[in-house]
Protein backbone atom coordinates (compact mmCIF):
# COMPACT_ATOMS: atom_id res chain seq x y z
CA UNK A 1 0.00 0.00 0.00
CA UNK A 2 2.60 2.06 0.49
CA UNK A 3 3.64 2.27 -2.83
CA UNK A 4 0.01 2.43 -4.17
CA UNK A 5 -0.29 5.46 -2.31
CA UNK A 6 3.20 7.36 -3.54
CA UNK A 7 2.49 6.63 -7.21
CA UNK A 8 -1.01 6.47 -7.90
CA UNK A 9 -2.19 8.91 -5.66
CA UNK A 10 -5.59 8.25 -4.60
CA UNK A 11 -8.26 9.96 -3.21
CA UNK A 12 -9.73 7.93 -0.78
CA UNK A 13 -8.86 4.80 0.71
CA UNK A 14 -11.45 2.33 1.91
CA UNK A 15 -10.99 -0.08 4.37
CA UNK A 16 -13.09 -2.84 6.30
CA UNK A 17 -12.11 -1.77 9.52
CA UNK A 18 -11.26 1.23 11.90
CA UNK A 19 -9.70 -1.33 14.71
CA UNK A 20 -6.15 -0.38 15.88
CA UNK A 21 -4.06 -2.84 14.02
CA UNK A 22 -0.32 -2.05 13.88
CA UNK A 23 -0.08 -3.75 10.20
CA UNK A 24 -2.47 -0.95 8.96
CA UNK A 25 -0.73 2.51 11.06
CA UNK A 26 1.51 2.99 8.85
CA UNK A 27 -0.52 3.15 5.81
CA UNK A 28 -3.41 5.09 7.51
CA UNK A 29 -0.41 7.72 8.77
CA UNK A 30 0.52 7.65 5.00
CA UNK A 31 -2.90 8.15 3.78
CA UNK A 32 -3.08 10.94 6.42
CA UNK A 33 0.35 12.51 5.17
CA UNK A 34 -0.94 12.63 1.62
CA UNK A 35 -4.23 13.66 2.03
CA UNK A 36 -6.03 10.60 1.45
CA UNK A 37 -9.74 10.47 2.75
CA UNK A 38 -10.28 6.89 4.93
CA UNK A 39 -13.33 5.56 5.05
CA UNK A 40 -14.68 2.15 6.57
CA UNK A 41 -17.42 0.36 4.61
CA UNK A 42 -19.71 -2.91 5.87
CA UNK A 43 -22.15 -4.90 4.25
CA UNK A 44 -25.00 -2.95 2.94
CA UNK A 45 -23.19 -0.22 2.51
CA UNK A 46 -23.95 1.83 -1.07
CA UNK A 47 -22.55 4.49 -2.88
CA UNK A 48 -21.40 6.15 -6.04
CA UNK A 49 -18.32 7.34 -6.80
CA UNK A 50 -16.38 7.93 -10.50
CA UNK A 51 -20.14 7.47 -11.94
CA UNK A 52 -19.99 3.54 -10.71
CA UNK A 53 -22.13 2.46 -8.38
CA UNK A 54 -20.35 -0.22 -5.25
CA UNK A 55 -22.40 -1.99 -2.97
CA UNK A 56 -20.74 -3.72 -0.01
CA UNK A 57 -21.40 -7.26 0.33
CA UNK A 58 -18.74 -8.01 3.40
CA UNK A 59 -17.63 -7.96 5.84
CA UNK A 60 -20.91 -7.88 8.37
CA UNK A 61 -21.29 -5.30 10.45
CA UNK A 62 -21.39 -7.35 13.91
CA UNK A 63 -17.98 -8.46 13.10
CA UNK A 64 -15.67 -8.17 15.73
CA UNK A 65 -11.92 -7.48 14.94
CA UNK A 66 -10.40 -10.96 15.09
CA UNK A 67 -6.92 -12.54 14.59
CA UNK A 68 -7.85 -13.37 11.40
CA UNK A 69 -7.83 -10.57 9.24
CA UNK A 70 -9.54 -12.34 5.95
CA UNK A 71 -12.49 -12.70 7.99
CA UNK A 72 -12.56 -9.07 7.63
CA UNK A 73 -12.42 -8.49 3.50
CA UNK A 74 -13.78 -5.54 2.00
CA UNK A 75 -16.21 -7.72 -0.57
CA UNK A 76 -17.76 -5.54 -3.08
CA UNK A 77 -19.56 -5.49 -6.61
CA UNK A 78 -18.58 -2.02 -8.92
CA UNK A 79 -21.42 -1.45 -11.35
CA UNK A 80 -21.35 0.89 -14.33
CA UNK A 81 -24.55 0.77 -16.25
CA UNK A 82 -25.05 -2.85 -17.76
CA UNK A 83 -21.58 -3.95 -16.27
CA UNK A 84 -20.56 -5.44 -12.90
CA UNK A 85 -17.56 -6.90 -11.27
CA UNK A 86 -17.08 -9.01 -8.14
CA UNK A 87 -14.01 -7.88 -6.03
CA UNK A 88 -13.78 -10.48 -3.06
CA UNK A 89 -9.92 -9.28 -1.80
CA UNK A 90 -9.42 -12.16 0.78
CA UNK A 91 -12.78 -13.56 1.72
CA UNK A 92 -12.77 -17.44 2.75
CA UNK A 93 -15.71 -20.03 2.86
CA UNK A 94 -17.95 -18.00 5.76
CA UNK A 95 -17.94 -14.76 4.01
CA UNK A 96 -18.94 -16.78 0.18
CA UNK A 97 -21.51 -17.92 1.76
CA UNK A 98 -23.08 -14.87 3.19
CA UNK A 99 -22.13 -13.36 -0.51
CA UNK A 100 -24.04 -16.45 -2.51
CA UNK A 101 -27.34 -15.34 -0.12
CA UNK A 102 -27.06 -12.00 -1.54
CA UNK A 103 -27.15 -13.37 -5.29
CA UNK A 104 -24.80 -10.99 -6.88
CA UNK A 105 -24.42 -11.35 -10.36
CA UNK A 106 -20.93 -10.23 -12.16
CA UNK A 107 -19.54 -10.20 -15.94
CA UNK A 108 -15.97 -10.05 -13.73
CA UNK A 109 -14.88 -11.62 -10.65
CA UNK A 110 -11.60 -10.97 -8.91
CA UNK A 111 -11.08 -14.37 -7.51
CA UNK A 112 -10.45 -14.34 -3.47
CA UNK A 113 -7.52 -15.05 -1.55
CA UNK A 114 -5.24 -15.60 -4.24
CA UNK A 115 -7.17 -18.54 -5.57
CA UNK A 116 -6.77 -20.52 -2.34
CA UNK A 117 -8.83 -23.65 -1.82
CA UNK A 118 -11.11 -21.69 0.58
CA UNK A 119 -12.13 -19.44 -2.09
CA UNK A 120 -14.28 -19.49 -5.33
CA UNK A 121 -16.99 -22.25 -4.37
CA UNK A 122 -18.86 -23.96 -7.01
CA UNK A 123 -21.92 -22.18 -5.60
CA UNK A 124 -20.13 -18.81 -5.96
CA UNK A 125 -19.39 -19.32 -9.12
CA UNK A 126 -23.15 -20.69 -10.27
CA UNK A 127 -24.69 -17.68 -8.28
CA UNK A 128 -22.28 -14.87 -9.71
CA UNK A 129 -22.34 -16.48 -13.45
CA UNK A 130 -18.74 -14.24 -14.11
CA UNK A 131 -17.54 -14.22 -17.71
CA UNK A 132 -14.04 -13.63 -17.11
CA UNK A 133 -12.21 -14.03 -13.56
CA UNK A 134 -8.64 -12.87 -12.77
CA UNK A 135 -6.50 -14.12 -10.01
CA UNK A 136 -3.91 -11.60 -8.24
CA UNK A 137 -1.08 -14.02 -7.71
CA UNK A 138 2.85 -13.41 -7.16
CA UNK A 139 4.86 -15.71 -9.26
CA UNK A 140 6.44 -19.07 -7.23
CA UNK A 141 4.44 -17.89 -3.62
CA UNK A 142 4.83 -20.36 -0.82
CA UNK A 143 1.00 -21.44 -0.79
CA UNK A 144 1.28 -22.67 -4.25
CA UNK A 145 -1.51 -20.16 -5.15
CA UNK A 146 -4.04 -20.59 -7.19
CA UNK A 147 -4.89 -23.73 -6.37
CA UNK A 148 -5.73 -26.30 -8.76
CA UNK A 149 -9.40 -27.22 -7.60
CA UNK A 150 -9.86 -23.68 -8.07
CA UNK A 151 -8.82 -23.51 -11.65
CA UNK A 152 -10.77 -26.62 -12.47
CA UNK A 153 -14.06 -25.01 -11.22
CA UNK A 154 -12.95 -21.74 -13.16
CA UNK A 155 -12.82 -24.17 -16.22
CA UNK A 156 -15.96 -26.40 -15.58
CA UNK A 157 -17.87 -23.19 -14.94
CA UNK A 158 -16.58 -22.00 -18.64
CA UNK A 159 -14.81 -18.60 -16.65
CA UNK A 160 -12.09 -17.48 -18.69
CA UNK A 161 -9.69 -17.13 -16.19
CA UNK A 162 -6.42 -14.67 -16.05
CA UNK A 163 -3.62 -14.90 -13.50
CA UNK A 164 -0.91 -12.04 -12.62
CA UNK A 165 1.80 -15.00 -12.16
CA UNK A 166 1.72 -15.94 -15.84
CA UNK A 167 0.31 -13.00 -17.66
CA UNK A 168 1.23 -10.40 -15.68
CA UNK A 169 -0.72 -7.39 -15.27
CA UNK A 170 -3.92 -7.12 -16.15
CA UNK A 171 -6.81 -4.68 -16.63
CA UNK A 172 -10.46 -4.50 -17.39
CA UNK A 173 -12.35 -2.08 -18.65
CA UNK A 174 -16.44 -1.48 -18.27
CA UNK A 175 -17.97 0.49 -20.14
CA UNK A 176 -21.34 0.10 -19.43
CA UNK A 177 -22.45 -2.37 -22.06
CA UNK A 178 -19.28 -5.11 -21.86
CA UNK A 179 -16.29 -6.29 -20.16
CA UNK A 180 -12.83 -5.70 -22.00
CA UNK A 181 -9.70 -7.74 -20.64
CA UNK A 182 -6.55 -6.47 -21.48
CA UNK A 183 -3.55 -8.07 -20.90
CA UNK A 184 0.21 -5.64 -20.96
CA UNK A 185 2.68 -6.53 -23.14
CA UNK A 186 5.92 -8.34 -21.41
CA UNK A 187 9.09 -7.41 -22.62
Amino acid sequence: MPSVIANFRPRELWLSTDAQNPELTPILAQARRAGVGVTVYKQGDQFDYGGAHFHVLAPIREQRTTNKPNEESLVFTVTLAGTTALLEADAERADERRIVEQRPEAQLLKVAHHGSATSTSSDLLATVHPQFAVISVGVRNVYKHPRLEVLQRLQNSGVKTYRTDVMGAVSFYLDGKSVTPYVAAVH
